[in-house]
Parts: C-alpha cells; structure tokens; sequence
C-alpha cells in the first residue's frame, strides 16, 4: 500500500512547473537565431548585462543588450550570408564551449571557440577564442 505522503510528495513533485531549458538548449536556441538573423530572438537569448571578455580577462567596454543588438544588427546587415556550424560542443556545469566555424564574412571559413556562461536561462557572459 502506497502510503499517503508518498502520494502527496509526488502529487506535488509532478505539479512543479518544468525546470527552465538546460545550457545546451539556450545555447543552440542562440545560434539557431544568429543562423536566422532574427535579432529580437537572438538578444533574448541573453542577460540584460551581457559582457564579452577576452580570455587575459579584458572586458569589452560596450556592454548589455542594447549594445549587443546594435553591433549584431550591423553584423547581420553588412554580412547577409553569414551563419555558423557548431564543430564541437562541450558542457560543464553552467558553462557551454562550442567550437564554431563562421562563413559568410570573406573567401574562407573562420573558426572560433565561443566560451558561454548560464545563468538564470540566460548568457550572462561570452569569453571568444580566434586562432
């Protein structure tokens, strides 16, 4: 016999709304966005603080999503065929570290490795590595 606080812990744990989508869902969501050029879809994929870092610890003075959808407005804009691939993809914790290549912006292909960090459904911070 199933006793009546194990119904109701499970009545309730079954009642919870659903966790929020993992890392690698908000992550593919954003690159799905920057692939369709749908700016409103790819700035909400981000916190409203978003800071971009270089990896010696730099942050880029321009921060936010006010910034972010200017200078990927004018990305997508002068650059129209521009998409991504996503080589490699990696999740440790609230972190996501894709390797990508970016066509669309010159003859060759360029890779990048793009270090994302999740909080609260939301980038809240970009480390990129080019080389």
């Amino acid at each position: 016999m199933i006793q009546p606080l194990v119904l109701a812990v499970t009545f309730v744990a079954c009642a919870l709304p659903l966790a929020g989508i993992t890392p690698e869902e908000l992550i593919q969501k954003q690159v799905d966005a920057y692939n369709a050029h749908d700016l409103d879809a790819f700035v909400a994929c981000f916190g409203k603080d978003i800071e971009f870092r270089t990896m010696d610890g730099n942050v880029n003075p321009e921060k936010g999503t006010v910034a972010l959808r200017k200078g990927y407005a004018d990305l997508f804009k002068r650059y129209p065929e521009l998409r991504v691939k996503v080589l490699k993809r990696i999740r440790q914790g609230a972190y996501v570290i894709d390797q990508q290549q970016a066509e669309g912006m010159g003859p060759n292909p360029v890779t990048v490795t793009a270090i994302y960090q999740i909080d609260q459904d939301k980038i809240i911070r970009v480390w990129y590595l080019e080389g």
